[in-house]
């Protein structure tokens, strides 16, 4: 029997396994093993022949193909298993647990001022950045793996190059362009009562927000935008 015995049905018992977990009609392991005993040749007296008879002379009919079965894609990395039910049963109560313990707070009436449902809007918010000035228009962006300061906003944070350490290499969008930045600053993200320092790169191209936060911002904060 797969998968730990904790997780199992004790009320459930397998004769075939004899243990417990599941019942016997629906033990895989005694299903294959009467499949290989019928492709032996054995149990033909128990096989049920389901063969149409058609009157001489009658072609067989055709099969239908209107409504052919659909077929299913998951994950199509990696190699291709069939998961054990135990396993998979393990997995779910995983799950379970997991959103139990992780469950958050709906949205308060505060939150959806000015918002028209349903929307697909960007989540643009304003945050706190160096020790004197709160920022509009600040991007959170979950699809970006760093924290990006367009350099307009550098400047009038009153900072300058001399401030800036080198970045170790280039930015990459959706479209493969590298962009290199002007360096790296850390500057304090202050959000609520919560201050971080956050390692941004200077980007010196238009952009309709002032910065971007991405997933480092937000792990660190422990989000959920």
């Amino acid at each position: 029997m797969l998968g730990d015995p904790a997780w199992c049905n004790q009320k459930l018992r397998c004769t075939y396994n004899q243990d417990r977990g599941h019942m016997t009609q629906n033990c895989r392991a005694l299903k294959q093993h009467l499949e290989d005993l019928v492709a032996s040749g054995h149990l033909q007296d128990y096989i049920d022949q389901d063969e149409e008879v058609t009157e001489p002379g009658n072609p067989p009919p055709e099969p239908n193909i209107e409504h052919p079965p659909r077929l299913i894609i998951n994950v199509i990395h990696g190699a291709a298993t069939q998961e054990p039910e135990e396993t998979l049963r393990e997995e779910i109560a995983k799950a379970v647990q997991i959103q139990q313990v992780m469950s958050v707070e709906p949205a308060s009436k505060k939150d959806l001022e000015g918002i028209q449902h349903p929307h697909i809007d960007a989540l643009i918010i304003t945050v706190g950045i160096g020790r004197r000035f709160d920022i509009k228009r600040v991007l959170v962006d979950q699809g970006s793996a760093a924290d990006i300061l367009y350099y307009d906003l550098f400047k009038k944070l009153g900072l300058s190059e001399q401030h800036l350490t080198l970045a170790a290499a280039p930015l990459v969008g959706f479209n493969s362009q590298p962009e290199w930045p002007l360096g790296r600053i850390v500057l304090p993200v202050m959000a609520g009562t919560k201050i971080l320092q956050i390692k941004f790169l200077v980007i010196n191209i238009p952009s309709p927000y002032n910065a971007m936060l991405g997933r480092p911002w937000i792990h660190q904060m422990e989000a959920v935008p």
